[in-house]
């Protein structure tokens, strides 16, 4: 945290501390997004009394962050911003506090910023576990995930020996497969099984994309579900751990943050192996 957010704090610390430290007011900017509602309404929404509401929005009027009219409170356009901004940092921090022992225990900065910055937008998730008793947990649970995929695009720091007969079964029901893998996991994959690596190359539906540098995320996106692997604090891959997520919001994350890792790679052809 440079001096510069410092100073930023110190001119609108106050203004945030206003709208944070009443629930009533945070919950009034948040009602207000999609569109003008009476006081009436926001009291019914929020569960507050009538005169909470008028109390909490006349205060936020003097702040210019709302205007009341004759049909109900509207967002100023500045409210409307800072209504927004409040509600990826609740998302957020939502994300973040139901699957708490996941991310403490993965390094989450491997994550671009970009879609860091995004987080919120996982929505609804799972986060699968393997035990001892049963260490092929996420194994199974994913490749039942997946197999009914139509589309199915991935990327891959990671080698993993059932990779050929895992994308065969994918093409064999006409699923659309891209993939982004490292330099090092396409030698492996070439050295461990050439013949039937170069037999799904020749497969119109298969496209894969080699890329010369580190990463340490890896995830599965299909049409109906989002996967998604991280390191751990060690720097050891955890297969043990995958966050789930059928949510729409996710897997629009998960195709940006593919199509991220696609742009950076170049496309692999058959003469290449």
């Amino acid at each position: 945290m440079g001096r510069k957010s410092y100073d930023a704090h110190d001119a609108v610390g106050e203004t945030l501390k206003f709208i944070t430290s009443s629930k009533v007011r945070t919950k009034i900017m948040l009602g207000l997004q999609e569109q003008p509602k009476t006081s009436s309404v926001l009291r019914d929404e929020i569960g507050a009394s009538a005169s909470s509401v008028i109390h909490a929005a006349r205060d936020l009027e003097k702040e210019d962050l709302l205007v009341e009219k004759e049909n109900g409170y509207h967002l100023t356009s500045v409210g409307s911003v800072v209504a927004a901004k409040l509600q990826d940092v609740i998302y957020t921090m939502d994300v973040l506090d139901r699957g708490k022992d996941f991310w403490l225990t993965h390094d989450v900065a491997a994550i671009p910023e970009p879609f860091l910055d995004r987080l919120h937008e996982l929505g609804e998730f799972e986060i699968l576990t393997s035990s001892v008793r049963n260490i092929f947990k996420t194994l199974t649970v994913y490749k039942e995930l997946t197999r009914q995929a139509r589309t199915f695009q991935g990327v891959s720091p990671i080698f993993v020996d059932a990779f050929v007969p895992m994308v065969k079964k994918l093409l064999a029901n006409d699923a659309t497969v891209q993939l982004v893998v490292t330099d090092e996991v396409l030698e492996e994959l070439v050295d461990f099984d050439r013949e039937g690596f170069s037999s799904i190359m020749e497969n119109d539906n298969l496209s894969i994309w080699r890329l010369d540098e580190a990463v340490t995320v890896a995830f599965t996106v299909t049409d109906a579900v989002l996967a998604l692997g991280l390191f751990g604090q060690d720097g050891i891959y955890d297969a043990s751990h995958d966050l789930v997520s059928r949510d729409k919001g996710a897997i629009n994350w998960g195709r940006e943050l593919f199509k991220y890792y696609k742009s950076r790679a170049r496309l692999v052809v058959l003469e290449d192996i």
